[in-house]
C-alpha cells in the first residue's frame, strides 16, 4: 500500500457551526459513501477528483489534502457549502411551529447537504436498494478499487460510465453488487454516449429531471429523489426510504401513507428546502433520537393532514 502525502492540517473556515456530531452524521449519514473514520477520530473520503482528511478540534473542522493536489481546498469548500447557503435555507423551515422538526435540528445542529457530483450519487445510489450504509460504502470502494483511476496514494476516483458499461461479470461480481449489477451496467451504457448528461440532467425542472432519472435501470423514485437532492441540489427533494416512512409515521400521525403521498406530504409541509428537513428526520429517527409528539398538538385543528392522491 503506498503512503500518500500529506498537507499540514489547516483550519476549514465554515460559515456555520458544525459540532463533532453533527460533523460525523454529515460525512456517514447515508449522502455520501466515501468516507472512512480512522483510528484517530479523523476522516478520509474521496469526493469526485479529491482526496481529503477531515477533524473536528476545538477550533472547528480542520483539513488537509495530497500534496501537490490543485483546487483541493476550494472543492472541499463548496462541498460542505462553507459559504452556509443551506444556513439561510433552515431558518425557512417551520421549525417554530414544529416540534418535531425541532427537535431534529436541535439533535443535529448544523447538518447540511453535501454538494456531490452527480455521478457519484447516482452511482452509489444504484446500489443502495436493500442494503445498509455499510454495505453500499464496501461496493462503491470496490468499484474504485478495482476500475477507478488513481488519485495519489493508495486512493482511487470512481469508474466512468464508459469503464462500468464494459466491465464484465467476473469484476461486478467482486465488487459484490449482486443484482444491482444489472442496474450499473445498464445505466453505464445508456450515459457513456453523453458526456454532458449531468448538465443536461441540471437544466431540467424538478418534475423533468425526477422523470429523466427514472428513465435509468434501477432507479425508482426513492433512487431519484436521493440523486436529485444530493447530487443535482434539488433542495425541494423529499426522499421517502424506511426511516422517513417510520418517521412521518409515529410523529406526524401518517401510520398508513404510501410513499408516494409521504413525499408529496413532506414537500408541501417543509417548502422549498424539504429535503435539508428529511435529512434532520432521517438523522434523528436513525439515531433513535426523534422526538414524538401528538397529532393534535402538531397540527392545530386537531386532524391529521389527509393525503391527496
Amino acid at each position: 500500500m503506498e503512503s500518500p502525502a500529506w498537507t499540514p492540517w489547516r483550519l476549514l473556515r465554515l460559515a456555520d457551526n458544525l459540532p463533532a456530531g453533527t460533523f460525523a452524521e454529515q460525512l456517514d449519514g447515508g449522502q455520501s459513501f466515501r468516507w472512512n473514520q480512522l483510528a484517530d477520530g479523523s476522516w478520509v473520503g474521496v469526493f469526485g477528483q479529491t482526496v481529503a482528511a477531515l477533524r473536528a478540534s476545538a477550533s472547528g473542522v480542520e483539513w488537509r489534502g495530497l500534496v501537490g493536489a490543485v483546487n483541493a481546498a476550494a472543492a472541499l469548500s463548496d462541498y460542505l457549502d462553507a459559504e452556509g447557503v443551506q444556513g439561510r435555507l433552515v431558518e425557512a423551515l417551520p421549525w417554530r411551529s414544529d416540534l418535531v422538526l425541532r427537535s431534529a435540528i436541535e439533535i443535529y445542529p448544523g447538518l447540511r447537504i453535501l454538494r456531490q457530483d452527480p455521478q457519484e450519487a447516482l452511482l452509489g445510489f444504484l446500489c443502495s436498494s436493500n442494503k445498509r450504509i455499510l454495505q453500499i460504502r464496501a461496493m462503491v470502494a470496490a468499484m474504485a478499487e478495482k476500475m477507478g483511476e488513481p488519485l495519489g496514494g493508495d486512493f482511487r476516483a470512481l469508474p466512468d460510465w464508459r469503464t462500468l458499461a464494459s466491465a464484465d461479470d467476473a469484476i461486478l461480481r467482486a465488487c459484490a453488487l449482486g443484482y444491482r449489477a444489472a442496474y450499473v451496467r445498464g445505466t453505464a451504457k445508456q450515459l457513456q454516449h453523453r458526456p454532458d448528461w449531468a448538465q443536461e440532467f441540471q437544466a431540467l425542472s424538478t418534475p423533468d429531471l425526477m422523470t429523466e432519472l427514472q428513465s435509468l435501470p434501477g432507479v425508482g423514485p426513492k433512487v431519484a429523489a436521493c440523486v436529485a437532492l444530493f447530487g443535482f441540489g434539488r433542495l425541494e427533494s423529499f426522499p421517502v426510504d424506511t426511516w422517513v416512512v417510520q418517521a412521518l409515521g409515529s410523529a406526524y400521525g401518517l401510520q398508513g401513507w404510501k410513499p408516494a403521498q409521504l413525499e408529496q406530504f413532506g414537500r408541501r409541509h417543509f417548502g422549498a428546502a424539504a429535503g435539508l428537513a428529511q435529512q434532520y428526520l432521517f438523522s434523528a429517527a436513525r439515531a433513535g433520537r426523534l422526538t414524538t409528539v401528538s397529532v393534535k398538538t402538531e397540527w392545530p385543528s386537531g386532524r391529521r393532514p389527509k393525503p391527496r392522491g
